[in-house]
């Protein structure tokens, strides 16, 4: 999977007219790490993942096309362990493009922790 990332984010890196090293200054990190993904010698985390596609203006989806349970386990250990819900939480918060939606949506879930009395 890693390989056929990588053809598809060098793929889309050329077809934007974004060089190496300007894919790296957009996802802050070196070119030589944008080299890595592009050969399939680096995996990319969830977060790196989201952030490319934002950079290409597409879902994350789109990146990793159709994701099997056994992939997305698999992802989540490699990540810090995160649980489906949280991937796709963050998932969705990162589409929102609004500043002050994301604020409202942060404070909402503030509060359901403090009407609920979890601590952190």
């Amino acid at each position: 999977m890693a390989k056929d990332l990588g053809k598809l984010i060098k793929e889309m890196r050329k077809a934007s007219g974004m060089t190496q090293m300007k894919l790296a200054e957009k996802l802050g990190v070196t070119y030589q790490q944008v080299q890595k993904y592009e050969y399939g010698t680096s995996n990319l985390s969830i977060g790196r993942l989201v952030q490319m596609a934002d950079v290409f203006g597409v879902r994350p989806v789109d990146l990793v096309g159709d994701i099997t349970d056994e992939e997305l386990t698999q992802a989540e250990s490699d990540n810090q362990s995160l649980e489906e819900d949280e991937v796709m939480l963050l998932l969705l918060f990162r589409r929102l493009k609004s500043r002050k939606l994301k604020d409202q949506f942060v404070q909402m879930v503030e509060n359901i922790v403090n009407i609920r009395g979890i601590s952190n």
